[in-house]
């Protein structure tokens, strides 16, 4: 069988497993209100357009996400983490 007969099913948002960006941004923009996730989109916009340090936006994040959400922020530093040069 593919795969060797596990589970196929993604780990959880803020399981601490490792999560898909995509998956990530299913589960934010459920979580977040809309004006907070288009926050959110923004700051990763300036960080693609070097418009502000990864820090910056790690910062931005967690002021977004607030102590409420801090298994998304987690995953979100995460994929961060996973695709730094």
């Amino acid at each position: 069988s593919v795969g060797g007969g596990r589970s196929a099913s993604p780990p959880q948002a803020g399981g601490g497993g490792i999560i898909d960006g995509k998956q990530f941004f299913r589960e934010a923009r459920k979580q977040l209100s809309y004006e907070a996730f288009n926050d959110f989109l923004t700051s990763i916009k300036k960080l693609n357009n070097q418009q502000q340090s990864r820090d910056e936006t790690l910062d931005e994040a967690r002021r977004i996400f607030g102590p409420e959400l801090d298994g998304l922020y987690r995953d979100f530093e995460q994929l961060l983490n996973r695709h730094a040069v």
